[in-house]
């Protein structure tokens, strides 16, 4: 199945900014902070430039395959066996990544705002309206990030320019004294989330009508560079105690804030931010889950597995008990699981792409 809708260049870069801020400028900061301390703001730096060069790997397998989906890519570069098994694996892993973005959600409306209300009814809510948005496709998520992005970036700066009434560059006293090695496999997990799974986005690459190689890669850029400011932001507003022990250091931020007696209980407006700013991340997921499963099983009407995908990922939320459980599988996990789907898979693909085009060359040269 193919889908019809194209896409701009400066929505595909938009979607990719949005889809790497999605959920780590408001989940990342305390746990980077927590580990390299008043350093922290240059992590995503070189987890960036990491991204970078993983998305060069990227761009050059797509390259081989012009029109091609990163599932399709699969079964032609490795064969209909081998490769129907990697796209699977690959479908699953963009399942499991819309389960976690999904239970993010949960957790942050539960802990912050709705103590009382079970997690379970923020999951099914919230993927009705991303269902909905996925079958209308790609064009629609699109044009919805075009006009949401705009206006959490305006409301965000507002915060930003209220809450320097308490910076303070004593906070920062310390700084590049951290062990680069250490620090570096200790906040390894940030290359997997958020800068493997932006391996998503090669599903939506033959629906962007130009420049998307450049798109892409500055949305990565772009996107590296604002979530180092935000966890700079953090450490000048709340220092490194503070932000470090507190699960989400920017709804503290915003839930201190006072402007007179006129602007207070400001954290609704954050809580608002998130939530936007989950769905653009969350309609990109579960979108090449389901157009990942359209094209290898050949259907051509995806309504009805975009559907049937609320109550798969909805169930596979529920799989931590707790959001300390959560962040402690990332901190051990996230970057040996999400290294298979961004570095292993791709690097072999790409191996056997080039293998078939020297026996190709050797079978042209010897028949003439």
């Amino acid at each position: 199945m193919m889908e019809k809708g194209q896409i701009s260049a400066w929505q595909f870069f938009i979607l990719v900014i949005g889809y790497l801020l999605g959920t780590s400028f408001f989940f990342r900061p305390a746990g980077l902070i927590a580990m390299a301390k008043q350093d922290a703001w240059i992590v995503p730096i070189w987890a960036g430039t990491a991204g970078v060069v993983m998305s060069f790997i990227w761009i050059k397998l797509a390259n081989h395959y012009p029109g091609l989906t990163i599932v399709q890519i699969c079964t032609h570069a490795a064969g209909k066996v081998i490769g129907g098994l990697i796209a699977l694996l690959y479908i699953g892993y963009f399942v499991h990544v819309s389960a976690l973005i999904t239970r993010n959600l949960g957790d942050f409306m539960k802990q912050t705002l709705f103590p009382l209300t079970p997690i379970t009814v923020f999951h099914v809510m919230f993927l009705l309206i991303i269902c909905y948005a996925v079958i209308k496709g790609v064009e629609t998520i699109a044009r919805a990030t075009e006009l949401l992005l705009p206006l959490i970036t305006l409301v965000f700066l507002f915060i930003f320019f209220v809450a320097l009434s308490e910076w303070n560059w004593d906070r920062f006293q310390g700084m590049f004294r951290m062990n680069v090695w250490t620090t570096m496999k200790e906040t390894r997990s940030i290359l997997g989330f958020p800068f493997m799974e932006s391996i998503v986005f090669m599903m939506l690459l033959p629906y962007v009508r130009s420049r998307r190689n450049v798109s892409f890669l500055l949305g990565v850029v772009v996107a590296t560079l604002l979530l180092s400011l935000i966890v700079f932001f953090t450490i000048g507003v709340l220092g490194v105690t503070r932000s470090s022990h507190d699960t989400y250091p920017l709804f503290v931020i915003v839930q201190e804030l006072h402007i007179g007696s006129f602007f207070e209980n400001l954290e609704s407006t954050i809580a608002l931010i998130l939530l936007v700013a989950i769905f653009i991340k969350l309609s990109v997921a579960y979108y090449g889950a389901v157009l990942g499963l359209c094209q290898l099983f050949r259907v051509n009407d995806r309504s009805w597995l975009a559907i049937s995908l609320i109550l798969l990922i909805s169930g596979l939320a529920l799989g931590f008990d707790n959001v300390l459980e959560n962040i402690e599988i990332d901190k051990r996990y996230a970057f040996e699981y999400m290294s298979l789907f961004g570095i292993i898979f791709p690097s072999l693909l790409l191996f056997l792409t080039w293998m078939k085009q020297s026996l190709g060359k050797e079978k042209a040269g010897s028949s003439s």
